[in-house]
């Protein structure tokens, strides 16, 4: 789908490693110029040269997505320097793992900060600017998780489930400004994060219950990605991909 972005600006938080990195590089290829934010300054510079030696231009910023502050002069800035906001991809989180009884309330607070706020304020602002220009297209990041019960994910799966009903809500009300509104649901996605988080033994333990018998990479994501940000998504809004193996269409685990 070389070409398919084209002339378009897109912004992708999280967007100096794993999946969101993925994205911003399957976009660039794509022909459009990034903006990218994140908090990791080191990966910032280098998805920055990655971007720029695919021939694009981008921007990219040390943001906290759960700041409105921040966000908002991200996004104004983007806006000055690049003329236009085409496409938002929320993919910016944070992952704590917990017993429901043990579970403490900073870091309850924070994973609510960063993957369920900081995609409020991130779309709120973004979809201020694509209603000036009469369209848009934004994609939030989910995960199956919003939709069962992950042990030791309390906090997680409650974010997640709200980015789903927040894209639906999303969808509806930015329709009339022909503005599109999706998520992507990854099932495990095969990351150095993950993997830190679940070590080999969980990673084949949760290869076992994908029926299509391997574990999501970030490709898988940024490919959904790319095709629901291209005009080939044009009807669609709305929607919540699963892109997960198969993992939720089976009753048998």
């Amino acid at each position: 789908m070389i070409g398919v972005l084209e002339g378009r600006l897109a912004i992708v938080t999280g967007g100096a490693r794993g999946i969101g990195r993925e994205i911003a590089v399957t976009f660039a290829r794509a022909g459009a110029e990034l903006a990218i934010a994140d908090i990791l300054p080191e990966d910032l510079e280098g998805i920055s040269r990655e971007v720029e030696g695919l021939g694009q231009r981008v921007l990219a910023e040390k943001v906290d997505v759960s700041r409105s502050g921040e966000v908002s002069d991200f996004v104004s800035r983007v806006a000055d320097e690049f003329g236009r906001i085409d496409v938002l991809v929320n993919n910016a989180a944070y992952i704590h793992y917990a017993g429901f009884l043990d579970f403490e309330e900073a870091e309850w607070d924070k994973v609510m900060d960063v993957s369920l706020k900081g995609y409020f304020l991130c779309g709120q602002a973004a979809a201020r600017q694509m209603v000036n220009a009469g369209k848009g297209t934004i994609i939030n990041i989910a995960s199956i998780a919003g939709e069962v019960g992950v042990p030791m994910g309390a906090a997680y799966c409650t974010a997640k489930g709200g980015v789903i009903s927040l894209t639906k809500l999303m969808a509806t009300e930015l329709a009339a400004h022909r503005i599109r509104v999706n998520a992507i649901a990854p099932g495990v996605v095969d990351t150095e994060n993950v993997r830190r988080v679940v070590g080999d033994d969980g990673m084949k333990i949760r290869e076992s219950l994908v029926p299509l018998g391997r574990l999501g990479t970030t490709v898988d994501i940024a490919k959904t990605a790319l095709f629901l940000a291209s005009d080939d998504a044009e009807f669609i809004s709305g929607h919540i991909m699963h892109v997960d193996g198969g993992f939720m269409a089976t009753a048998v685990r």
